[in-house]
């Protein structure tokens, strides 16, 4: 009895721990099996539980935008250049259309009249339930709204909604369009100060949270948060409305009468702060319709492009080569009329540039105003090996330090550069600020492409051609700004400046936030150099080639320029003589204030006229001065006698230059034929007395085919 006890005893005992060991197999595989799970649940629950949180929100919830009004940009005078005004988008609701029975056909022909669209796509867009909400109408104006609502309401109709938007709009439509810029679709800024001062202008959105059910519906009785949007501040800018209107209309008469085939370009700083006044780019756009080509005769080629690839749909190859071409050339040809050149274009500066080497040259002692020179038309330069040709094939003789600048005479600013020296010369290049961005508040500006040091400074080497081509504007690329604000120096006392274009920002409630006040960067010149440039840039107007930027009653000074464009090539491969012709004009010398500059691209050989900047580009900018000195308050100096210009074409050469003397006018002929064809000024012009008058006798052609002309 007692050993059958023990033996039951061990056989429970031996079950026992076979169960215990069984519960721990079962236990640790339990856990282990929980262990990814429990993994997973951290993983969800902890780690990532931002993410599924942010997705469920999006599930069960609808976010509505509410945009925030974009600034308005001013002028100087706080005249309105870009602002926005209240539009609307139309939307369909597919559900709520069929939820009400609501006659499709009937909405789809009536939007389809009121929004001008196809009412079968409209119809389309109204039975399409695998959307919330389908657009049918964007920023349809406040005339147009109300008729939709008053049809709306007429009919008691469901599904049909307006949401409340904005368009920015220009009042003064292409004034200005490169420097101000435009907006995208968005309300994002693109190109020039809508895009530089983006984040200033458009402020910060709002939105309407709302709970949703099954099938995107809004849930009645929901949870609802409005959050509201923050006004964008508003830009005054420096630019001057009339005086930019003032610049492009005579840019714009130049183009016409001079036949100026690639545009023009040309600004107005304020010599003694940076402030820029007016700069433009013709051709233009309109920025209210951004995407629209304006010149005529590229959107005829881009029509004819797309009619081409249009006719052709059989042939799927030549199709899409085709419309390839024609996409390609609408976004060059937009991006080109976008392009502000005065800050993003490099071009040879011509004789304009000899303004800078001669303040150099007179600065460091290199000459004084008693240098003599002589021109004999044509000479051998040293470490040239070419000839170098003045513009004036038969020369001009003997010149002092004026008659040079005066007669922008390329031998003589060679021997300039020769006694300045490369090492000099490469060393007021930058203090002039020519191989620097001028910091302007633009995106997109450019730099210019000017010669390595080595060129201009290791003659020995590479000779003196980079050297003295270099002191007469050629063979290199700066920006018309970087051009404007290096003259602007020699004539303010030597200050090279930071130009800018936004003055002042100012929030919703009225608040400053941002003030712009002027920033000398370094000192170029001495005031005394800058005294005695004033003069010598005086009398290139008064005795030199730049007779015909004369404003009677103001002391004006310039410098013209005539280069050649280096980088133009015909379909055969062969440099072409295309031409930018400009001047730089200064008023008042007396106390320089304004600074204008208006360069001609390409006037048109078929004119007969002499392409110049002293024929073409000056009296532009004089008529430019004419037109803003008084408006900005500038004191004439004197009340000069004036005289009215008679018509002088048609007389002979001794009949023309009797009735000028005997106006106490002079004439400077061109041509060798026997009667008036031409004259700068028109007839008609009122002059100062004692003014030159330019009278054509048929076309000047200059004997050295292969010269740059620079006046």
């Amino acid at each position: 009895m007692g050993k059958e006890r023990k033996k039951q005893y061990s056989r429970l005992r031996s079950d026992t721990g076979h169960h215990h060991r069984i519960m721990a197999v079962m236990a640790a595989l339990g856990v282990a099996a929980f262990i990814p799970v429990g993994c997973r649940l951290y993983q969800l629950m902890v780690t990532q539980y931002d993410y599924y949180s942010s997705l469920a929100l999006r599930n069960q919830t609808r976010t509505t935008k509410v945009s925030a009004d974009r600034g308005d940009i001013y002028d100087r005078n706080m005249n309105i250049l870009a602002t926005s005004i209240g539009v609307e988008n139309i939307y369909l609701d597919p559900h709520e259309l069929k939820q009400a029975g609501e006659d499709l056909e009937d909405i789809a022909q009536t939007l389809g009249r009121i929004l001008e669209k196809d009412p079968q796509w409209i119809l389309e867009q109204a039975g399409d339930l695998t959307k919330r909400y389908k657009q049918v109408g964007s920023k349809v104006s406040e005339e147009t709204a109300a008729e939709i609502r008053a049809y709306i309401n007429e009919h008691d109709i469901s599904g049909i909604h307006l949401e409340p938007n904005t368009q920015r709009v220009y009042p003064y439509g292409t004034l200005a369009a490169q420097v101000i810029g435009f907006t995208n679709d968005s309300g994002t800024g693109c190109e020039g100060i809508e895009a530089s001062y983006n984040s200033f202008l458009e402020g910060t959105a709002g939105k309407v949270i709302t709970s949703k059910g099954n099938n995107e519906m809004d849930m009645p009785f929901s949870y609802e948060a409005y959050i509201s949007s923050t006004e964008g501040s508003s830009l005054i800018l420096t630019l001057d409305a009339t005086v930019q209107a003032c610049l492009e209309n005579r840019m714009e008469e130049a183009i016409a009468k001079f036949d100026v085939l690639n545009g023009a370009f040309g600004l107005v700083m304020n010599c003694k702060t940076g402030e820029i006044l007016a700069m433009a780019t013709l051709g233009s756009f309109d920025p209210n319709n951004y995407l629209e080509i304006y010149n005529e005769e590229t959107q005829a080629q881009l029509e004819q492009m797309k009619l081409q690839y249009l006719l052709s749909p059989t042939d799927s190859e030549a199709y899409t080569a085709g419309k390839t071409a024609y996409q390609e050339a609408l976004t060059a040809a937009r991006l080109k009329q976008w392009r502000n050149r005065v800050i993003s274009d490099g071009y040879e500066p011509g004789s304009t540039f000899k303004v800078l080497t001669m303040a150099a040259a007179l600065d460091c002692g290199a000459i004084d105003l008693n240098t003599s020179f002589h021109c004999s038309g044509a000479e051998q330069i040293p470490g040239r090996s070419q000839l170098l040709h003045c513009w004036r094939s038969a020369g001009h003789g003997a010149e002092q330090t004026p008659q040079a600048l005066q007669n922008s005479c390329n031998i003589a600013f060679a021997h300039i550069a020769l006694k300045l020296g490369g090492e000099r010369f490469y060393e007021y290049i930058e203090q002039f600020g020519i191989r620097e961005k001028t910091g302007i508040d633009l995106a997109g500006e450019s730099k210019g492409v000017f010669f390595d040091k080595s060129l201009i400074t290791d003659t020995d080497k590479w000779g003196t051609a980079s050297l003295t081509s270099g002191s007469f504007g050629q063979t290199f690329k700066i920006t018309p700004l970087q051009l404007v604000r290096a003259i602007a120096s020699v004539v303010n006392g030597g200050n090279l400046l930071e130009p800018y274009l936004v003055s002042e920002i100012v929030d919703a409630e009225g608040n400053t936030i941002l003030k712009q006040e002027p920033t000398v960067v370094r000192r170029t010149i001495s005031e005394e150099t800058s005294r005695t440039m004033r003069g010598l840039i005086e009398s290139v107007v008064t005795d030199g080639t730049a007779k015909n930027a004369q404003v009677a009653g103001f002391a004006i000074g310039g410098k013209t320029g005539t280069s050649e464009k280096i980088d133009v090539f015909d379909e055969n491969g062969n440099r072409v003589l295309d031409k930018i012709v400009s001047f730089v004009g200064i008023a008042p010398m007396s106390d320089p204030e304004y600074i204008v500059l208006v360069a001609l691209d390409t006037p048109s050989r078929e004119t007969g006229l002499y392409i110049s900047g002293g024929v073409m580009a000056a009296p532009t900018v004089g008529a430019v001065l004419s037109d803003i000195l008084p408006y900005l308050g500038v004191e004439k100096t004197e009340q000069e006698e004036t005289v009215l210009l008679e018509d002088l074409t048609g007389l002979s050469r001794s009949e023309a230059e009797k009735i000028l003397n005997e106006q106490s006018l002079t004439a400077q002929f061109v041509g060798e034929g026997e009667n008036v064809t031409g004259q700068i000024p028109a007839a008609g012009t009122r002059i100062p007395g004692g003014s030159q008058v330019l009278l054509y006798l048929g076309t000047e052609t200059n004997d050295k085919g292969e010269i740059h002309e620079t006046q």
